[in-house]
């Protein structure tokens, strides 16, 4: 089904100024896939009477379905492993140091459905004693409400827990329901909080997080809103909190005032203890 160059604007205009999401037109056919499940979930005849009724209204559950649809879940456990080591043997225990008697805060924003969340809660399970894991928690957040529903849940198939968990963790951390359908570990899971969250236009905390990780999402948005969401996160940071990035996104062409620290060939950002 060829759809016109109108209709791929319309909604490449409303998915970025929902989530600053960068559709431009070479890049057009990234988007036929989503608007055909939108026509198949709302049971239209064509992507013609699904561009009609978003023009004539957009309620918010068509809100929230767009957003559902449109934003880029792709994720899985320990992802990109080396940002998962670094928080457990250097990030963390310098934090710990520089904060001996307050909770550990962390942010998995943008966190999907979960696994980017518990990855970091395995991580320091597996190398912190008893004493400091019991100050750790990690906040999850993210635009689609279908993935927070997921990542609340904590319930993941056989695929999904394969991918990047070798066994010996699995054993570990999850308990099977069924055939193929695994659940973390409550001590795990009561260690996070889930909750929806715009990283372009939400209301940001001053000064909450002592780690924040924020990967994989920058890189589809422009630079504007990259510098926008960068320094709120600055601000939600701690002094000397740490940000961690994914390992293709940098503050190449953004003002922001981290200061860069190198680790092992891995890039993190620091909050500077004046603020």
């Amino acid at each position: 089904m060829v759809i016109r160059e109108e209709v791929y604007k319309f909604f490449a205009d409303y998915i970025y100024k929902i989530t600053g999401m960068v559709y431009v037109p070479s890049e057009y056919y990234r988007l036929d896939s989503r608007i055909n499940e939108l026509v198949q979930i709302f049971s239209l005849k064509s992507v013609e009477d699904l561009y009609e009724m978003y023009v004539k209204e957009i309620t918010p559950d068509m809100k929230a379905v767009l957003v559902n649809i449109s934003t880029n879940n792709e994720t899985y456990f320990f992802r990109d492993v080396k940002p998962f080591t670094l928080l457990s043997r250097v990030v963390l225990p310098e934090i710990l140091t520089n904060f001996p008697n307050e909770e550990i805060k962390m942010w998995s924003a943008a966190c999907s459905s979960g696994q980017e969340a518990y990855s970091m809660l395995i991580s320091i399970r597996n190398t912190t004693d008893d004493a400091n894991f019991e100050r750790c928690r990690v906040d999850g957040s993210d635009v689609s409400i279908k993935a927070l529903d997921k990542a609340k849940l904590g319930v993941y198939n056989g695929l999904e827990i394969q991918r990047g968990l070798p066994a010996p963790m699995i054993i570990k951390y999850f308990r099977q329901l069924d055939p193929d359908s695994w659940a973390i570990d409550d001590s795990l899971k009561f260690k996070t909080n889930f909750f929806e969250f715009n990283l372009l236009t939400g209301f940001y905390p001053q000064e909450k997080y002592h780690i924040i990780f924020c990967r994989n999402i920058l890189i589809y948005q422009d630079n504007e809103n990259k510098g926008k969401i960068l320094n709120s996160i600055y601000n939600a940071l701690k002094k000397d909190g740490i940000l961690v990035l994914g390992a293709g996104e940098s503050l190449v062409g953004i003002v922001a005032p981290f200061q860069q620290i190198q680790f092992d060939g891995y890039t993190v950002y620091k909050k500077d203890s004046k603020g």
